[in-house]
């Protein structure tokens, strides 16, 4: 039987991939109006990234190279499929559907280039054991896990309340055309929240590969989650979303802790069930708030 506390730190260390995904995937939501189905392949190339990267500089330097990388890559994905279809009038269906099409396509890209094999960051690892509470163990993978959550979280909290583009960012997510009417460039605005938020997702991606491993579909695996916990924490808010991630990871780590083997594969059902039985009792999920708010 697992004790609490380590079930307690497996969900802290599974919900920080989510909400880190979540909050990029909500954020990119509020501000562009977009709802992106090949997020999670952002996630996936953050992984690739932190595989190459990691291997020639070192799990330290890569972090930082992996999430200007990804952030790069994603902008420039983001400009060369989505800009064409919003600048030919394209409404938010058709930018969805676009979306899952360039999912397609990356994920067949992941297969001819790294093959379908699992691959891993590989990171020094150090574990701590301890008596107390029943027994438990901490690595340092895990650690740096929820550090980098809270790191990203604490982040962006003061780049929307205290940084001018945080602000115009809100602004823009709130009305668009009164942001411009005061004088932000919404379309510098957008972009800087694809270079940014794709980063973010880049990072989730390395830490899901340090943790575990990247394959090609890691990506279709991880969205239903991101976006379940962005609808749970209300779609939109930043907050919301990652107290609907942690819920989530929480949903999905005690399932798979204390439910016998035959039901360990019901975690993601579980975390589905919840999303619906919180709708039921509130439509607008956790947080009916602004991104930023």
């Amino acid at each position: 039987m697992v004790s609490p506390v380590q079930s307690l730190l497996f969900s802290l260390e599974f919900g920080s991939f989510i909400a880190i995904a979540a909050l990029s995937f909500s954020v990119i939501y509020r501000v562009v109006g977009m709802i992106n189905f090949a997020h999670g392949e952002w996630l996936t190339i953050g992984g690739y990234l932190g595989v190459l990267i990691a291997g020639q500089v070192g799990s330290i330097l890569a972090i930082p190279i992996v999430i200007i990388t990804s952030g790069l890559v994603g902008y420039g994905l983001a400009r060369t499929f989505y800009r064409p279809l919003r600048r030919s009038g394209a409404g938010p269906i058709m930018l969805m559907l676009g979306s899952i099409a360039v999912g397609y396509v990356l994920r067949g890209a992941f297969r001819i280039v790294f093959s379908s094999e699992p691959r891993t960051v590989i990171l020094p690892t150090q574990v701590y054991r301890f008596d107390a509470f029943g027994g438990f163990f901490v690595n340092s993978t895990q650690l740096l896990v929820i550090g980098m959550a809270v790191l990203v979280i604490a982040s962006v909290h003061l780049m929307f309340k205290r940084t001018d583009v945080g602000i115009a960012m809100r602004a823009t997510g709130s009305d668009e055309d009164l942001a411009e009417v005061c004088g932000v460039d919404t379309s510098s605005i957008r972009r800087n929240t694809w270079l940014a938020m794709s980063g973010v997702a880049g990072l989730a991606g390395f830490l899901i590969a340090a943790s575990t491993n990247v394959f090609p579909l890691m990506g279709m695996e991880y969205l239903l989650l991101l976006i379940a916990a962005a609808i749970l924490g209300g779609i939109g808010s930043a907050y919301g979303a990652i107290a609907g991630a942690y819920i989530i990871g929480g949903a999905v780590t005690l399932t798979t802790s204390y439910l016998p083997s035959t039901f360990t594969t019901l975690g993601t059902g579980v975390a589905f069930l919840i999303l619906i039985v919180v709708l039921l009792i509130r439509p607008s999920g956790i947080a009916d708030v602004e991104v930023a708010t």
